[in-house]
């Protein structure tokens, strides 16, 4: 007659506890310096899209930030316009979509690595930290003072009074939020690998000016 292996209570109990702990502590866990993580990541990455979408239908306002390689793309739309700034092979274009025209300029005249150069130093900032919802959905962000980077509605302020949320989902980020004493704006991000190759080239019918 076969022997039956029997696991002792106590351990399938300590396995159990053990579960349940790990599961409370992962769901419970700090998230900490995620603005700081997405800078590195911006720094390191050589290809990535970053786009920004204003959660105002009236405007329809998007920026889409891209790199690959040593090219970078800055391409901007809205209601009434369609615009790209192009960093490549050592030159500069701005493309205006709508007139298919474009200018050439100095590459050296052109800062189109805004995200890496505009948050340099955010290692060294201080922020606060919580938890809000948005559209239904619990995100924790991070709160910086006088980040203007992200400010894309034609409204004054002063940059000290200018608050800047960044919320994650995970350890990606989903909204940004602008903060001032009479004005809030959201916007929709996205920070993801893929590119879209035509943001990085000229259209055969467009001339240059």
């Amino acid at each position: 007659m076969k022997k039956k292996n029997i696991i002792p209570k106590i351990i399938v109990i300590i396995l159990i506890i053990a579960l349940i702990l790990t599961i409370i502590f992962m769901l419970n866990r700090k998230q900490k310096d995620m603005t700081i993580q997405m800078y590195q990541d911006i720094c390191e990455k050589q290809t990535y899209t970053f786009a920004i979408t204003e959660e105002n239908p009236d405007t329809n306002y998007s920026l889409t930030i891209s790199k690959s390689g040593n090219s970078m793309s800055i391409d901007a739309k809205s209601n009434d316009d369609h615009t790209t700034t192009l960093v490549k092979d050592d030159a500069a274009y701005y493309i205006m979509h709508l007139e298919k025209e474009y200018y050439l300029y100095d590459s050296s005249q052109i800062d189109a690595d805004i995200l890496k150069n505009e948050l340099a130093g955010i290692e060294n900032e201080d922020y606060t930290s919580g938890y809000e919802k948005i559209n239904g959905t619990r995100y924790y962000y991070e709160e910086y003072d006088g980040i203007s980077t992200f400010v894309i509605g034609a409204y004054d302020y002063d940059e000290g009074e200018l608050k800047t949320r960044l919320y994650f989902d995970g350890d990606k980020i989903s909204y940004i939020k602008n903060i001032t004493n009479e004005n809030e704006e959201l916007l929709k991000v996205e920070f993801s690998d893929n590119i879209d190759e035509s943001l990085f080239e000229i259209p055969d019918d467009y001339a240059e000016m």
